[in-house]
């Protein structure tokens, strides 16, 4: 392969990765913020956000021991696109509490996306570049968190209708992780040099 198509292939990665966490930065921040649009308590919302958090932490080892990388986020970014948009099709029926529900496991699914995607970075990564790529990334996170607050605010207009775009947002972009090669099992790297030995003997195992 040549140096042009080998830096094409990894400045595809590394946008690929950028936009899934611009997604989940989104749904991570803005659906607690946007909890206001559905009629419950605001003080057991925010902390029912806060607890559950906590699962997460549990669940998330139990996965990557489990099932590879590619399909975890994937089937993630799914489900908590499809709960986000549950949220605002049961708000609108006037549902308030099962629409609570749905709208616990988005942000359950953001924050478990997160915890996946980090240990994703670790393992795409050499560490010769892993502080820098960590830096990038956790921009396009927090670039996420920035424009939640304006897809929020539409939930002022149009009730409820902002947890189907954090929803939509999550799955929509999510899909791009079809495009990241599969780590699990796979070896850490120091150099970009290793990184591709490594890769193309993943490659000529899978032919």
């Amino acid at each position: 392969m040549s140096s042009k198509n080998k830096t094409y292939l990894e400045s595809l990665v590394s946008h690929c990765y950028e936009i899934i966490l611009f997604g989940l930065g989104i749904s991570y921040y803005g659906v607690p913020l946007a909890a206001r649009d559905i009629d419950v308590n605001i003080y057991l919302s925010e902390t029912l956000n806060a607890v559950v958090e906590l699962p997460s932490f549990v669940i998330t080892p139990i996965i990557l021991e489990r099932v590879n990388r590619r399909s975890s986020v994937l089937v993630n970014t799914l489900l908590g696109g499809a709960s986000g948009v549950l949220c605002f099709v049961l708000s609108v029926l006037g549902k308030t509490g099962i629409a609570f529900a749905f709208e616990l496991a988005t942000f359950f699914c953001a924050r478990i996306g997160f915890n996946l995607m980090a240990v994703y970075m670790v393992e795409m990564f050499p560490t010769c570049v892993r502080s820098s790529a960590t830096m990038m990334f956790r921009q396009a996170l927090v670039v996420g968190g920035a424009c939640c607050p304006l897809i929020a605010s539409i939930g002022r207009d149009l009730p409820s209708v902002s947890f189907a775009i954090f929803g939509v947002a999550m799955s929509g972009l999510g899909l791009f992780v079809l495009i990241l090669p599969e780590t699990k099992g796979s070896s850490l790297c120091d150099t970009m040099e290793e990184q591709e030995k490594r890769d193309q003997a993943i490659n000529s195992s899978c032919c």
